[in-house]
């Protein structure tokens, strides 16, 4: 991605861009049987009834798999596009400058678990395309591709909401001063008493319609007590969101647009707090990624405390690289096994 950006014409450019979208395309596209979700997946393409349930609720996932069905596709042709969609649309909210760095914070992030919450990945880029896109005030751009990627989870109307939410006007007092306060206090406050937070978020969840979400909480298999892991990796999330989150003043005086940067990474902590107690919410966590992948992409590109700036970026990156390396071992855990090692393909099946 670094060599693109210093090509001397726009083939060369495109030439680089190929060959490193084809490294995180085919290896995505040709898996077999890696992933958690993958037999769940295969299932739903091969079983029309259990297909049928997306119809409605999300039909652009529905529709890519009634297509398939319906000209004889080899159930593979389903996971190679779902990854196309996925490299595609990431690829696409690329900027012309530092190019390297948001690839980097996408696929650190997302790509092997692309490899399990395929529909939910897809929201997310598209959701992630969405939020530059709002950054330029093209808001009806935004609104449609988040509900694009809500045909494929429903998560993605989250992201719809904190857009609305980001255009009610609010004063710079608020902005700058009060919800910086108030977002970091909560934060704090959710994860010293988690479980005052949880009973108000299903009343919420109940009380908007959200019943799916709102189940979970009831859910043996899901609601359980997460038992694995140091708590580290939470801890360097929370902290990099929290150093955004202080530093919202000198985001919005950038852009005001970036008041939903920070609206976002609020969100995106909150959940990453309540996955380190409840493994579900790491769904929530999910829904929200978009946000410390921004963030990490504007925080170079600041002004002001360059040097703190990019020494924290740095911390984070080199966070990021460590977990990436880590997952790639695909060690199993109680709530899950991701089936990443041995690495397979469907030439092997």
């Amino acid at each position: 991605m670094w060599v693109s950006e210093k090509g001397k014409g726009n083939l060369e450019r495109y030439v680089f861009l190929s060959i490193a979208f084809l490294f995180v395309f085919v290896p995505a596209a040709i898996r077999y049987d890696v992933g958690t979700d993958y037999m769940s997946y295969l299932s739903i393409y091969e079983n029309s009834w259990q297909l049928e349930n997306y119809k409605y609720k999300e039909p652009g996932f529905y529709f890519i798999n009634w297509f398939l069905k319906n000209i004889g596709a080899h159930f593979q042709w389903m996971f190679a596009t779902f990854a196309f969609i996925f490299t595609a649309v990431a690829f696409k909210a690329y900027p012309r400058k530092q190019t390297w760095l948001l690839h980097f914070l996408i696929f650190s992030t997302l790509w092997f678990s692309s490899f399990n919450i395929i529909r939910q990945d897809v929201a997310v880029v598209f959701c992630l395309l969405a939020t530059f896109i709002f950054f330029e005030k093209r808001y009806i751009w935004f609104f449609l591709l988040t509900l694009i990627g809500a045909t494929f989870h429903q998560s993605a109307l989250f992201i719809t909401v904190a857009g609305f939410a980001a255009l009610i006007p609010l004063g710079n007092q608020i902005k700058y001063r009060v919800a910086p306060y108030a977002f970091i206090g909560f934060i704090v406050f959710t994860y010293l008493s988690m479980n005052v937070v949880l009973t108000h978020m299903e009343q919420i969840l109940s009380l908007v319609g959200l019943t799916k979400y709102a189940g979970y909480f009831s859910s043996a298999k899901h609601f359980i007590a997460r038992d694995f892991g140091t708590g580290l990796g939470v801890l360097a999330k929370v902290l990099f969101s929290i150093y955004i989150i202080w530093n919202a003043k000198a985001f919005i005086k950038q852009n005001k647009n970036y008041w939903l940067l920070i609206v976002l990474v609020f969100a995106y902590a909150v959940g990453v707090v309540l996955a380190d107690k409840i493994i579900i919410f790491g769904r929530m966590a999910d829904t929200f990624v978009v946000a410390p992948i921004i963030a990490g992409y504007l925080l170079w590109h600041m002004p002001n405390n360059k040097q703190l700036n990019r020494l924290v970026l740095g911390a984070f990156l080199a966070f990021l690289m460590l977990t990436f390396f880590k997952l790639s071992f695909g060690i199993p855990t109680s709530y899950a096994d991701p089936k990443r090692m041995p690495y397979q393909t469907i030439f092997s099946e």
